[in-house]
């Protein structure tokens, strides 16, 4: 079974994904923390991001991605990146990236070839419309713009990251507009992806709601 979970930043997506990847004991792919990685290397590397020919050399010495219940860790070089990968910036960065077309399709091929035929909860921003378009159940959970940089907001500084709310919501909305405007694969719902709304709604509610809908998407699961 493949559960693809899109949605922006700050929605709740990958808190409810690695739920229901302990839940369902299936593999969790966190595909934003994945491009983060490339973003984070290739400004390493001070790659030049406008220069195709240097953006898809990242591949030649790529992050190692293993993928496990309700996590997904990164390696590069040897070393576990965590840290690295978090904060409004390097989140720029990789939507930046993310936006050269070229890039886009190696990643999507990326991530087929790192999941193969595995079971799996995938969650990022085109999951449903372009890296798993045939998966089974497509859900994109999204909240509104001031209540997402208010869970960014949340999350950096649990984390023991310096946030500004004001930064944030203006760094979202960025985002946002960016990534929809994109000339290929503009960030959209897929068009059978259910919708849920998650604004006001606690974890365990949207949790329980994902949950009825895998049920009723595929009542051979055991949840």
């Amino acid at each position: 079974m493949r559960i693809a979970i899109d949605g922006p930043a700050g929605s709740g997506k990958s808190t409810v994904a690695k739920a229901i990847s302990k839940l369902l004991s299936i593999p969790y792919l966190d595909t934003g923390s994945v491009y983060r990685a490339f973003a984070y290397i290739a400004r390493e590397k001070k790659k030049d991001i406008k220069n195709l020919e240097e953006v898809l050399s990242l591949f030649d010495n790529a992050p190692v991605v293993k993928l496990d219940i309700a996590k997904t860790d990164i390696y590069y070089e040897g070393a576990k990146l965590d840290v690295e990968l978090k904060g409004e910036e390097i989140g720029r960065y990789a939507s930046l990236i993310g936006s050269v077309p070229q890039f886009r399709e190696r990643m999507i091929k990326f991530f087929r070839d790192l999941s193969d035929d595995m079971q799996i909860v995938a969650e990022g921003r085109d999951t449903g419309t372009h890296i798993f378009p045939n998966a089974p159940v497509k859900l994109f959970i999204t909240a509104s713009l001031e209540e997402r940089a208010r869970r960014r907001f949340l999350e950096l500084l649990s984390s023991g990251v310096d946030a500004d709310y004001k930064k944030i919501l203006e760094a979202l909305a960025e985002r946002d507009r960016r990534d929809m405007e994109r000339p290929l694969y503009p960030f959209k719902p897929a068009e059978d992806a259910i919708i849920i709304d998650t604004t006001g709604m606690s974890v365990e509610q949207v949790i329980q709601e994902v949950l009825k809908i895998i049920k009723e998407k595929a009542s051979h699961l055991k949840v």
